[in-house]
């Protein structure tokens, strides 16, 4: 089991945005999560990336407990955890624009210490697998949006996490990009062995996923 939540709780002041919501993943699974606006899906999958913690429940990711059980971690620890085990995918690329493609790859590398020559290697065949490594040399700027996307998704993935987060990557993209983003993800499954969860108003992108998780009112419907 790559990831583990138990009875996940999430409010902001008033509104209770999740409520004893439980997820499992499996390793080497692609699965989506659906559903309205509003539903709890971002939030789902910020507390999935540590990037924001429950009020209550328990999560473990790669046999690692994040939240809620025993001592948690400090800030340092998940930052650290974050940077080595994740991977993110977001619809806007965040790409850096002072940056090449090629050193935007880099980055989470150099963050987690490793070796600059060593980062560039990886970075370059990571680029190579997403069909970019002619462009390497590129700034954001001179790349078209699926370019974009497609450099992010190798950033996501140079520290070669366990799991990596998308949420709505294609939802910018033209419907022949995303076609071509869908085979993508799914290529380094096959490739790679990648766990990948995912946030989606795309219904084809939904439909290829291993499992589709609908949530509504900050609740889990169907697994």
């Amino acid at each position: 089991m790559i990831i583990e939540a138990t009875n996940i709780c999430k409010a902001f002041g008033q509104l209770q945005v999740l409520r004893d919501v439980n997820f499992l993943a499996q390793e080497g699974e692609i699965l989506a999560i659906v559903g309205a606006s509003g539903a709890g899906k971002t939030t789902l999958l910020q507390i999935l990336g540590t990037l924001l913690s429950p009020d209550s429940g328990s999560l473990t990711i790669a046999g690692q407990c994040i939240f809620g059980k025993g001592k948690a971690p400090s800030d340092k620890e998940i930052s650290a955890f974050r940077n080595r085990h994740l991977g993110f995918v977001f619809q806007a690329h965040h790409l850096l624009p002072e940056f090449t493609a090629l050193e935007n790859v880099m980055i989470p590398a150099l963050i987690a210490n490793e070796k600059e020559s060593r980062a560039r290697e990886k970075a370059l065949q990571l680029l190579d697998k997403v069909g970019l490594k002619d462009r390497a040399s590129h700034k954001p700027g001179q790349l078209s949006g699926g370019e974009q996307q497609r450099v992010a998704i190798a950033r996501a993935l140079v520290n070669s996490p366990d799991l990596l987060l998308a949420d709505e990557p294609t939802g910018n993209l033209d419907s022949a990009t995303k076609e071509e983003i869908h085979s993508l993800l799914f290529d380094l499954r096959k490739s790679l062995g990648q766990t990948i969860i995912l946030v989606t108003h795309d219904p084809a992108l939904a439909a290829l996923c291993d499992r589709c998780l609908e949530m509504k009112d900050g609740q889990i419907l169907s697994r």
